[in-house]
């Protein structure tokens, strides 16, 4: 599969990274009781403003920056590299 498809399997990769790191952000703001921690009360309405949150309390936390610095690379170059690779010949 990756020697026919290899653009739209790294970017299913980089999407499923980018779902892995906003996971994280979620998970990290809802254990220390956030109020943007909607994902699980409402799946369907994510809070795409969560990484701003995380970005926001991460130094009162300790925690790192780069989940958010990669998440959105991360999306943004797998959904060029699906999207080039579906539209290939």
């Amino acid at each position: 599969m990756v020697g026919h498809y290899p653009a739209e399997v790294v970017g299913f990769a980089l999407i499923g990274v980018a779902a892995g790191l906003f996971f994280h952000v979620q998970l990290q703001l809802g254990r220390v009781g956030s109020t943007s921690f909607t994902f699980f009360k409402h799946p369907f309405v994510s809070n795409w403003g969560a990484p701003a949150e995380y970005l926001r309390v991460r130094k009162q936390y300790g925690w790192s920056g780069w989940p958010v610095y990669c998440l959105w690379p991360c999306l943004l170059i797998g959904v060029v590299c699906l999207v080039f690779g579906l539209l290939r010949p």
